[in-house]
C-alpha cells in the first residue's frame, strides 16, 4: 500500500511539475513509462487483494490476471490458480500454481499450503503433457485457442481430461495437427508435432534448368539457320496483330474530321465527330457518335448559312480491315440568314433518318487505330429555301458524309 501510494505520489509531481529549461536535466521517458507500469501493477494487485477479502472471487481473478498480464510474479500466480480453482477454472490453474510451488520464496507457510491442496485438485481433472514441435517460431493452438505464445519449441502444459486437437503452423510449412486424448491417470506424456516443409516449384524447376541444360537438337525439318522466319498469318491493321481471344470484348474511343454533303445544299459542310464503339466479336461491333459540321460558304453564294448537328448509332460487321455498317441519324439541320441582307430568321428542323457506311481500319501501333469511312443516309424531308419570293434551293432527303479518325483500343 504504501509503495504503490508513493509511486502514485511520485508520477503525479513529475506530471504538474514545470518543464525543464535547456540547461537542466530532463526525467527520461523510459523511467516515466516503468513508474507507470509499477503504478498500474500495484493498483491491480491491491484492487484484487480488496476483493479476495470481501469474498468477490471472479473480480480478484480478473485484477490479478491483469496485473500479471503487466509483470509475472509467482506469488501473485499462486494466488491467482487458488481463485481459479475456487470458481472452477481448473485448466489454467495447475501451471499458476506450480510456478507458485517453484519460484514464490517469500510465500508464507499457509500460502503454499493452499497452493498444493489447489495443486492436487486442479491436476485430478487431467494430465500433464509435454509438447515438441519440430520447428522453432511455429504458432501452436489447442482446441483453436492460442497457446505457447513466445513460441518455443518444446512446451509443458495441463490439460483437462478428453479429447484435443493440437495444431502447429509455420509459414512455408503444411500444419501439423494431432488429435491426443488426456486421461486423468496420466501423469505425463510427449505429443511431438512435425511440420512439413511446403515443396518449392519453382525452385525445383530452377535446379533442374541448372543441372541438366537444355541442348539443342537439330533435324531435317528445321529450317535453315540463315533463313528468315515464315510470317505467320495477319489478322487485321498494318502491323498484323493477332486475332484476339473469343469473347474478349474491346472498347475503343475516337474522334476526327467529317465532310457532310446535304445540309440544305450539295456544298461541303465541315465539323468533327466524335464516338465511342464496343466489339464484343472480332465479326461485330456497335457504336455511338455525335458530329457536328458547318457550310464553308453561303447557300448559291448569299448570306445564308447552314448547319447540322445530330447522334448516330450504327451496327458493324467486319472483315480483317473493312467493314459495313446499319446507320441510324438523329439531328437537325439549322438553317438562318444574316441580319445585314434579310430578315433575321432561324429554322431548325429535326432529320431522323437511316442508311449505311463502308470503311476501314487500320493499326497504325499498340491500341492506336486510324479509321475511313463513307455513308449515306435518308431523311424523312427534304430542305427548300427561298429568298424574295425566289426558291435558292430545293434539296432532296439524303445527307452523305466523309470522315477519318484515329482512336485508342483498350
Amino acid at each position: 500500500m504504501c509503495r504503490s501510494s508513493f509511486a502514485l505520489a511520485l508520477l503525479l509531481s513529475l506530471a504538474l511539475s514545470t518543464p525543464a529549461s535547456a540547461g537542466e536535466p530532463t526525467v527520461r521517458p523510459d523511467a516515466i513509462d516503468q513508474l507507470a507500469q509499477d503504478v498500474e501493477f500495484d493498483m491491480r494487485v491491491m484492487k484484487g487483494d480488496e476483493e479476495r477479502a470481501a469474498g468477490h472471487l471472479t473480480a480478484a481473478a480478473t485484477s490479478y490476471a491483469l496485473a500479471l498480464r503487466i509483470r509475472r510474479d509467482p506469488l501473485l500466480a499462486g494466488r491467482l490458480g487458488v481463485l481459479l480453482v475456487k470458481i472452477g477454472k481448473l485448466e489454467e490453474a495447475p501451471e499458476l500454481l506450480m510456478d507458485a510451488l517453484h519460484r514464490a520464496v517469500d510465500a508464507s507457510p499457509e500460502e503454499r499450503v493452499a497452493f498444493l491442496k489447489a495443486y492436487d485438485k486442479a491436476q485430478a481433472a487431467g494430465g500433464w503433457i509435454e509438447v515438441v514441435i519440430s520447428q522453432a517460431g511455429a504458432e501452436l493452438t489447442v482446441n483453436g485457442e492460442p497457446r505457447n505464445k513466445d513460441k518455443h519449441s518444446a512446451v509443458f502444459m495441463f490439460l483437462i481430461a478428453g479429447k484435443h486437437e493440437l495444431r502447429a503452423t509455420l509459414d512455408g510449412y503444411d500444419d501439423a495437427v494431432v488429435l491426443t486424448e488426456v486421461n486423468k491417470s496420466d501423469k505425463s506424456r510427449t505429443v511431438t508435432l512435425t511440420l512439413k516443409k511446403r515443396p518449392d516449384l519453382m525452385g525445383q524447376v530452377d535446379e533442374l534448368l541448372r543441372n541438366h541444360p537444355r541442348v539443342p537438337i537439330e533435324s531435317a525439318e528445321d529450317p535453315p539457320p540463315d533463313e528468315p522466319e515464315k510470317p505467320g498469318p495477319v489478322y487485321g491493321g498494318v502491323e498484323g496483330a493477332p486475332r484476339p481471344e473469343k469473347g474478349n470484348t474491346r472498347v475503343s474511343v475516337d474522334a476526327g474530321p467529317v465532310v457532310v454533303f446535304g445540309v440544305a445544299t450539295w456544298q461541303p459542310a465541315v465539323g468533327a465527330v466524335a464516338g465511342v464503339r464496343i466489339r464484343p466479336k472480332e465479326f461485330l461491333s456497335f457504336g455511338l457518335e455525335g458530329r457536328g459540321a458547318w457550310l464553308t460558304s453561303g447557300i448559291e453564294g448569299l448570306q445564308i448559312n447552314a448547319m447540322t448537328a445530330g447522334a448516330l448509332a450504327s451496327g458493324c460487321l467486319h472483315f480483317r480491315w473493312f467493314f459495313g455498317c446499319a446507320i441510324g441519324h438523329l439531328g437537325v439541320i439549322n438553317v438562318s440568314g444574316a441580319a445585314t441582307s434579310y430578315k433575321p430568321q432561324s429554322d431548325t428542323f429535326v432529320m431522323p433518318g437511316f442508311g449505311g457506311r463502308l470503311g476501314g481500319s487500320f493499326r497504325l501501333a499498340r491500341g492506336f487505330v486510324l479509321g475511313a469511312s463513307f455513308d449515306a443516309m435518308g431523311l424523312n424531308r427534304g430542305i427548300r429555301v427561298v429568298a424574295r419570293q425566289t426558291e435558292l434551293v430545293n434539296h432532296p432527303p439524303v445527307m452523305l458524309g466523309m470522315q477519318i479518325v484515329g482512336g485508342w483500343e483498350f
